[in-house]
C-alpha cells in the first residue's frame, strides 16, 4: 500500500510542477498537461483495480487453464 501511496504523491507533485510550469504557456500546452494528468491518474486507479481483483481472487493465483491439443496435421488437396 505504501508504494501506491508513493505513487500518489508523485503523481500529485508532477501535476503541481506542470501547473506552476504551464502558468504562462500557451493553451494547448496546458490541455496537454491536463490530458497526461489525467492519463496518469487512470493508470493509478486502473491499478488500484487490479490489485483489489488480485487481492480478492485468492492471492495472485493464475488461472489454470486446460492443455492445449495441437492442431490436426495438414492435408494437401490438387
Amino acid at each position: 500500500m505504501a508504494k501506491y501511496d508513493e505513487q500518489v504523491a508523485r503523481a500529485l507533485a508532477g501535476a503541481h510542477n506542470t501547473a506552476r510550469v504551464a502558468h504562462g504557456t500557451p493553451d494547448y500546452v496546458r490541455v496537454g498537461a491536463g490530458l497526461g494528468s489525467a492519463f496518469v491518474w487512470a493508470l493509478l486507479d486502473l491499478a488500484d483495480a487490479i490489485r483489489a481483483h488480485g487481492q480478492a481472487a485468492g492471492g495472485g493465483e493464475l488461472e489454470r487453464r486446460p492443455p492445449q491439443q495441437p492442431p490436426p496435421p495438414p492435408t494437401e488437396h490438387f
